[in-house]
């Protein structure tokens, strides 16, 4: 990842969270990148360290927040 300011990274990951936290039905990743106006790739990456941390999880292409 980009080199990033201090707590840059968690408040996109934050970001990420709380998109996913207001769908029920889940979203894609290139939704995500096109409601945050962000790369699809910065997406994918938030996304697996948020998995990794067990706060997301994916159901087929969907992306879900842990409840």
């Amino acid at each position: 990842m980009a080199r990033l300011f201090a707590g840059e990274k968690d408040c996109k990951s934050d970001n990420i969270l709380r998109v996913l936290q207001s769908h029920d039905f889940g979203l894609r990743e290139s939704e995500l990148a096109d409601f945050l106006k962000w790369d699809r790739r910065t997406v994918n990456n938030y996304l697996r360290d948020l998995q990794a941390q067990e706060q997301v999880h994916k159901e087929g292409r969907l992306w879900f927040a842990e409840e």
